[in-house]
């Protein structure tokens, strides 16, 4: 069984990636976030950008540092500074906004395919 983290994440988000094969840990703070990638690393990490948010970006390097090869889905649109540090967060993934049960979970599924093919 797959393990999805949920940062910053919202129902809407959570009912879209519901699916036969994955579990769900969700994190509201960065402490929090770390504290479980350290402990009970997940699979992959949803992470719900917010618009105009520097701190989405340091707390997205410092996860990058902690877990180097641990997939990121963004989710989100506009012009958030993380969208111009793609290439050093990779393997990144984006999926926009509003959610779409099968735009996620397709997103999601390749990351988690993408993994397990790298760590093979």
């Amino acid at each position: 069984m797959s393990r999805v983290m949920l940062f910053h994440c919202q129902a809407a988000e959570e009912r879209a990636l519901l699916d036969k094969g994955l579990s769900f840990v969700c994190c509201d703070d960065c402490e929090e976030m770390l504290s479980e990638v350290v402990q009970h690393p997940p699979d992959v990490v949803v992470y719900k950008v917010r618009p105009e948010s520097v701190s989405d970006l340091a707390v997205l390097r410092l996860l990058r540092r902690v877990a180097p090869r641990l997939p990121f889905v963004l989710v989100g649109e506009g012009q958030a500074p993380v969208w111009d540090a793609s290439a050093e967060l990779a393997p990144l993934y984006r999926s926009p906004l509003p959610v779409e049960r099968r735009g996620l979970r397709k997103v999601v599924r390749s990351a988690l395919a993408a993994r397990t093919v790298t760590v093979s």
